[in-house]
């Protein structure tokens, strides 16, 4: 029986460990992106959409596929090709070497961005974030009829920042967010969904256990519900509604 003991007396060490170091976030994230695959569909013949995502774009912390982002948009547009190539941890750059490996025939009637918040994470300012969505615009621009770009809401306002760290991001989300609006004005086939919330008003401050995953990072299915019902008129106003031709 001392092995039973000693087996158990391990797993509690490592538990211990890992809350102490942070590192049990990583498991916690594992497993929200093991329970998903980014959401696909054959669609009806009416046109494709081609989605370049990160963590958001993969669905990570939905509870299945089809409440990602993706997964949503595929059932309002079932008619639609939906092509997912979203990573977790991507960033940016990454999206750019994706359009870079496209060729001149691969063309689409929506291209979905689903990225940026990794580049914030990683310490680049709203102003750098913005430089580099606006390159990854002009390679796109070469394969769509139209971009939607999604990003994320108020990354300081997720229960895994505190204190000066929440601050900061909370005012580069903000900062983001109002100079990506006047980047897509300045392209008339590129639509920003503005998820930002001002704290009083954000639905994830306001019940964080409804619509933030166990890992303190990911939008849950409701939380991503919550992005959705911003987004959904910018695709209605780019997607054909009737599965006519796009």
């Amino acid at each position: 029986m001392n092995w039973i003991i000693w087996t158990f007396i391990g797993l509690g060490v490592v538990v211990v460990v890992l809350a102490a170091t942070g590192y049990w976030r990583y498991v916690l994230t594992g497993y929200l992106i093991a329970r998903v695959t980014p959401y696909e569909q054959p669609g009806g013949g009416a046109g494709s959409i081609l989605v370049i995502g990160d963590s958001t774009g993969y669905g990570t912390g939905a509870s299945r596929s089809e409440d990602s982002i993706a997964g949503r948009l595929g059932a309002d547009y079932s008619w639609y090709t939906i092509q997912n190539d979203s990573v977790n941890g991507r960033t940016i750059a990454g999206a750019l070497e994706v359009v870079r490996g496209l060729t001149e025939n691969d063309q689409y009637s929506l291209v979905l961005l689903q990225i940026g918040a990794n580049d914030m994470l990683g310490g680049a300012s709203a102003q750098e974030t913005v430089a580099r969505m606006q390159e990854l615009i002009e390679v796109v621009r070469e394969h769509t009829q139209q971009i939607v770009i999604v990003t994320s809401g108020n990354i300081g306002g997720i229960p895994k920042y505190e204190g000066a760290e929440a601050l900061e991001f909370e005012n580069t989300s903000r900062d983001y967010t109002n100079a990506m609006i006047d980047l897509a004005n300045q392209y008339q086939e590129v639509s920003f969904v503005p998820l930002f919330d001002e704290p009083a008003e954000d639905p994830f401050v306001a019940s964080p256990s409804t619509h933030t995953s166990i890992d303190g990072l990911h939008p849950t299915s409701l939380g991503y519900g919550v992005w959705y019902s911003k987004a959904k008129p910018y695709f209605d106003a780019v997607l054909d509604s009737k599965g006519d031709d796009a």
